[in-house]
């Protein structure tokens, strides 16, 4: 018997005949084994998936690894025991549908050792009609990803829509991936004091209440961030911090960047991407494009008295994606290519105005390569469109 069960249902014909729930149990029956740990299911067209009657009585003993796309799981029963999934350490949710709150807690909750989590578009059947609430509680989880994108479609512009919310309380999480640009829900975060990994990928101006969470173990970050934050984010990052890529929503000046790098003194990798204007399309025929510029005054900062630790000893890769050739970017570029004796490779991919390997990009591309570099092994890359 194999390990890995997959139901695809553009390869299994028999399942719109027989009924997928039918179909799933009496498949599962045929390949009742020791070794099956991990199921896949994969529909075309949402389904529903009934709890506990749709899998084997031995099945929730033995599963370890569950993935579904496009299903709404409900309970046939109203007794949380009749479920558990005992030995299940990896859940992966894409395009799932709960119908309201309860069938979403009864399934996490019904997971005790679970240790990887992933959820991708996960949402309520009645999002349109009352908030959502979905909660994590889960002491064993390890690993926590969710994406989503809110371009579900109304049933008319004007209908009112309510904001999903997800209460998380993860103490053991040591990797956390948010992928919510356009989420316009909220999020409500205990502490987690053995992380490690965090990519925060939120609108910038919600990121600082990601801040609020402790970082002092975190060695690699990503965070999506307004300029005017990066003072908050100086007070949060770990001196433990290895890795850290920062997508900044404005003009970020040497400085203020400096000053965040002195928070850092062991950081080796730094990738830095500078967005000024962001534009979200409609997602209605009747609404309009949304434009923000970012353009908020920045904190002064005075100029550093020293070079920050990272830089003189220990920063090995330095990246910045988005480079236009402005004076703040100039001071940024050289002081790190000047100062950074141990780097190896940096990278800037520039962006000209006009066409693509014009007169003004490759002069901006000419300027760079002429920077001097105190690290006599460096490798300077300079990219472009």
């Amino acid at each position: 018997m194999m390990p890995t069960l997959e139901y695809d249902e553009s390869s299994c014909p028999n399942i719109g005949s027989l009924g997928f729930n039918k179909f799933c149990k009496r498949s599962l029956q045929l390949h009742e084994a020791p070794v099956l740990k991990t199921l896949i299911i994969k529909l075309n067209q949402r389904k529903s998936l009934k709890l506990p009657s749709s899998f084997p009585s031995t099945f929730f003993r033995k599963i370890v690894v569950l993935k579904v796309h496009k299903i709404t799981p409900y309970f046939a029963d109203s007794q949380p025991s009749t479920v558990c999934f005992q030995s299940l350490k990896s859940l992966h949710l894409t395009s799932v549908i709960f119908n309201g709150e309860e069938p979403f807690c009864r399934l996490i909750s019904a997971c005790p050792v679970l240790e990887d989590l992933f959820l991708n578009s996960v949402t309520s059947s009645f999002k349109f009609f009352a908030p959502s609430l979905f909660t994590i509680s889960v002491p064993s989880l390890q690993r926590l990803e969710i994406k989503e994108k809110d371009n579900t479609p109304m049933v008319c512009s004007t209908c009112p829509r309510y904001d999903s919310r997800f209460t998380i309380n993860t103490p053991s999480l040591k990797y956390f991936n948010l992928s919510i640009q356009d989420f316009v829900g909220r999020f409500e975060l205990e502490d987690m004091p053995n992380l490690v990994e965090a990519r925060l990928g939120v609108d910038p101006y919600k990121t600082y209440n990601f801040l609020k969470l402790s970082l002092s173990s975190v060695q690699i970050l990503s965070v999506h961030i307004c300029a005017t934050e990066v003072l908050l984010l100086a007070e949060k990052i770990s001196q433990r911090l290895l890795h850290l890529e920062l997508y900044i929503y404005g003009k970020i000046l040497r400085n203020l960047l400096l000053h965040l790098l002195k928070h850092a003194p062991k950081l080796q990798f730094l990738k830095v991407r500078e967005t000024h204007m962001t534009m979200t399309w409609p997602i209605y025929p009747d609404t309009l494009a949304r434009v923000r510029e970012f353009n908020d005054p920045l904190p002064s900062i005075a100029t550093p008295s020293s070079v920050p630790e990272c830089v003189s000893f220990h920063l090995k890769t330095f990246h910045w994606f988005g480079y236009e050739g402005r004076d703040e970017e100039k001071e940024i570029v050289l002081y790190i290519l000047q100062n950074a004796q141990c780097l190896k490779t940096a990278v800037i991919s520039v962006f000209a105005t006009g066409s693509p390997g014009g007169e003004k990009e490759l002069l901006m591309i000419k300027e760079l390569e002429s920077m001097p570099k105190i690290s006599t092994f460096c490798k300077l890359i300079v990219r472009h469109r």
